[in-house]
């Protein structure tokens, strides 16, 4: 035990564990409008070209910019909303089953866009899609290429 390769490997190990890892990222903190869309880029599997986007991300693995050398249990709260070509939609409800959500809440939809919500504006009936088997759902207003996207993992 008082061997000090030990020692040091042991140092080492607790030093990159406890690490503080950026566990979210909110677009709050971004003022450009490119800025938002490249991190954007960097943290989700986009369908396609986006042209803004907002976000509120909760990974407790942390993001591309922290890391942790022993992680945690996977769990993470995706909330995000992106600007599309029209064109594009379908390429995001692709493999997605389009439902009736009477009982849905989507508040967070409000919150998330609370900031820039000039740069928002939505006239149109949203149609819910989600993932068979997993806990995705995405609200779609066609009329305006506005997706929002919510993902949770755990």
């Amino acid at each position: 035990m008082n061997n000090p390769r030990f020692i040091v490997i042991f140092l080492i190990v607790g030093c990159f564990s406890c690490k503080e890892s950026l566990r979210q990222l909110s677009s709050k903190d971004f003022i450009s409008k490119k800025v938002r869309v490249e991190i954007l880029k960097k943290e989700i599997i986009s369908k396609s070209e986006f042209q803004d986007a907002e976000f509120e991300l909760f990974n407790v693995n942390g993001f591309s910019d922290g890391w942790t050398m022993i992680s945690g249990a996977s769990y993470w709260d995706y909330k995000f909303v992106v600007k599309v070509n029209q064109a594009d939609i379908d390429k995001w409800t692709a493999e997605m089953l389009k439902v009736e959500l009477e009982n849905y809440d989507i508040s967070w939809t409000t919150t998330i866009i609370e900031k820039r919500k000039t740069e928002w504006i939505i006239n149109s009936i949203p149609e819910f899609y989600t993932r068979k088997n997993s806990d995705v759902t995405l609200l779609v207003y066609r009329a305006e290429g506005i997706i929002f996207k919510r993902v949770i993992q755990d």
